[in-house]
């Protein structure tokens, strides 16, 4: 997984001197919106370096860390917090043909960080020039000012690398300590899910890998493989029958939703505890009816609303199925757990999962579509899209073998 990295900043961080009044915030509002509510002001190197950790999910180690800023269409004078890339600092190379590829101008100006504990090495050294090096189509440097850090903690001390002259009622732009990580409003929503940044990127990823790879019991695996077995066939013949509108999809759509319903919940993220299939779901044949589902791309897209109206529920079962389950299983399952993720503010974790399924299944087109619109900072617009386009298709397609009725 070595290259550039791509997160979009979930919660809307003003970069303006101006007086921002906060919002009153309640996370269990049904109408709450992380990208929306809490909105701070963000003005000095000390606290936009501080909302890396949240923005990202994890510390970064031995990074280069590029952010974007962008025109905040509710302000015209204010700039917000965009697109942050990052990159091992031995791959800081990446970082341009990224900021070529996915950004395409999309950004007023960018800020630059090189995370480092030997500032002096040849890849240290490396980074820094070719940060420096990045030019705009004027042939003007792109990345106004960097600064360097040895780790993102609260108090780190942090100094300009290269950028403008700063005058001397500024000097915090020059040099200072961080502020607090915990405090920043990137943190917000890890704070409403009762989670903190992980450790490293390592660990994000850790928390989505597939049991099933370094299982040592062969019965588990058999099983498991048996049920994928006959999932699939339950799938196939539950898409012939839709395509001769026979009954029979409305009831295994109907059984996977109480799968994604009738689970203990764990928090979405942050949690070691990994319950087995047999743990988890009570009935096994609505699990099978969930791992049917996810097969088929109709049968998956009617589960989409069930998912983000039971966040914590759903985010438990798909996140299980996506431990235990390769292929096409797996990467619904984590598409689908993204959602949920997005939907709770934790952008940072739905980019990870949905990488994961990339990674593993490339030709994978839901999380392709999924990454590429985050990659542009539409995550809301994204759940909301799917969600209306979902139900529209579930009601048609149910409706074809029960006569108008949906899935409860």
């Amino acid at each position: 997984m070595d290259g550039t990295d791509f997160w979009r900043e979930a919660v809307k961080v003003v970069m303006t001197h101006s007086h921002n009044p906060q919002r009153e915030h309640n996370s269990s509002d049904p109408f709450f919106d992380p990208w929306l509510s809490d909105i701070p002001v963000v003005n000095s190197p000390s606290n936009i370096i501080a909302t890396i950790p949240g923005t990202l999910g994890f510390y970064p180690q031995e990074s280069v860390i590029v952010i974007g800023l962008v025109h905040d269409d509710e302000n015209p004078d204010a700039l917000i917090l965009g697109p942050v890339l990052r990159a091992d600092i031995v791959h800081a190379c990446h970082i341009r043909e990224t900021i070529a590829t996915q950004l395409n101008g999309a950004c007023v100006t960018y800020l630059g960080i090189i995370i480092t504990r030997v500032p002096d090495s040849d890849s240290a050294l490396a980074a820094i020039d070719e940060l420096e090096s990045i030019q705009c189509g004027g042939g003007h440097p792109l990345i106004d000012v960097c600064w360097h850090v040895s780790e993102i903690a609260q108090g780190t001390p942090y100094r300009m690398i290269f950028g403008p002259e700063v005058a001397p009622e500024c000097s915090e732009w020059e040099r200072g300590i961080i502020g607090s990580v915990i405090a920043s409003p990137a943190m917000q929503a890890m704070r409403d899910n009762g989670t903190l940044p992980a450790l490293s990127r390592e660990d994000t990823f850790a928390f989505f890998d597939c049991v099933q790879e370094c299982c040592t019991s062969k019965k588990v695996v058999k099983k498991t493989q048996a049920l994928a077995a006959a999932a699939r066939k339950e799938s196939d013949e539950l898409c012939r029958k839709l395509d001769r509108c026979e009954p029979g999809a409305a009831d295994v759509v109907r059984a996977a939703g109480r799968a994604l319903r009738n689970v203990k919940p764990l928090p979405l993220v942050g949690d070691d505890a990994h319950p087995t299939l047999e743990q988890l779901f009570n009935d096994e044949d609505e699990l099978r009816a969930l791992v049917a589902s996810l097969i088929r791309a109709p049968l998956r897209d009617c589960l989409i609303g069930q998912a983000i109206d039971h966040p914590e529920t759903a985010a438990t079962a798909l996140i299980t199925v996506a431990r235990n389950f390769c292929g096409v299983i797996r990467a619904n399952a984590l598409s689908l757990w993204a959602l949920v993720a997005i939907s709770r503010g934790l952008s940072s974790w739905a980019s990870t999962a949905l990488a994961c399924a990339q990674e593993e299944m490339p030709q994978h087109s839901m999380s392709a579509i999924c990454l590429q619109v985050m990659a542009t900072g539409q995550q809301q617009q994204l759940v909301t899209t799917i969600l209306e386009g979902c139900e529209t298709a579930c009601a048609a397609l149910l409706a074809r073998e029960t006569g108008g009725e949906q899935a409860a």
